[in-house]
């Protein structure tokens, strides 16, 4: 196909831009469409996949025939940025909604399969010691996100799954950025990105011990214990629970405290 010079954003509002140039794509249908078809890159999928995946409710009688109307208007407009590489094609199918089509976008032309790259490479870096490497990939990666994915389409039962995924997504980011942080000594800001993190996942026992951990490198061991015995209080109370994790995080930071000589 040649060099690809179309880009797709899915890590916010559903956009695309050519060199750097937003392109006009038209009602929030027809942005569901190229949404659905850059979620699966190369793969067919069909009028009724779509119908299904656009609508949050029942799809109206002229589904098909907005999916089709869709269709067409997108491949008249992304002709006109590809030389006329064929970047939508369209497969014949037995009945009218088992027609299908398939966009044929290159994985470093979309945001999210972009993210989830940098996302491996990091963890492939870190994984391998080289921390600072990992930190660039995060960097770039978080860069990328805009916001709510594909913010601007109906919350169908699809959409929603999509959403989810990606949040945890970025969840797992922010949590190994941090860490990288914190590695690399970098305390005060592994600590700022933390309370973050834990003020809009606040159940998370995993930040809270990452945010501990920070607090103690700042010198902020009093809050760092604080934090661990309220969140500890919180499980046994709602849960019955104690969570290993947080109950050994306490522990080492009540033995490190003790080797120090401070007062918890």
């Amino acid at each position: 196909m040649g060099a690809i010079t179309l880009q797709f954003g899915l890590l916010g509002p559903v956009r695309a831009a050519h060199d750097g140039t937003d392109i006009t794509l038209g009602p929030p249908q027809r942005r569901a469409v190229l949404a659905i078809l850059l979620l699966s890159p190369g793969q067919a999928v069909t009028i009724a996949t779509l119908r299904e995946r656009i609508w949050a409710g029942p799809p109206p009688a002229s589904a098909t025939q907005a999916v089709h109307v869709h269709i067409c208007h997108l491949r008249r407009l992304l002709s006109q940025f590809t030389d006329g590489a064929p970047l939508l094609t369209t497969h014949p199918g037995h009945a009218p909604d088992q027609v299908s089509y398939v966009l044929h976008s290159a994985p470093e032309a979309v945001d999210a399969a972009v993210f989830r790259r940098l996302l491996e490479d990091g963890e492939s870096a870190q994984s391998s010691g080289d921390t600072r490497t990992a930190l660039t990939h995060y960097d770039t990666a978080l860069d990328l996100w805009r916001g709510e994915p594909v913010a601007d389409l109906q919350p169908s039962a699809y959409v929603r799954s999509v959403r989810l995924s990606l949040a945890e997504i970025r969840l797992d980011l922010g949590k190994r950025h941090a860490a990288a942080l914190l590695h690399l000594g970098a305390a005060a800001r592994a600590t700022a990105e933390l309370q973050d993190l834990h003020a809009h996942h606040p159940g998370d026992e995993s930040i809270v011990v990452l945010l501990a951990r920070a607090l103690h490198a700042t010198g902020a061991h009093t809050r760092a214990l604080r934090l661990l015995t309220d969140e500890l209080e919180r499980w046994e109370r709602e849960y019955g629970l104690l969570p290993p994790a947080l109950l050994d995080q306490r522990d080492s930071l009540v033995h490190s405290a003790g080797r120090a000589g401070a007062v918890p």
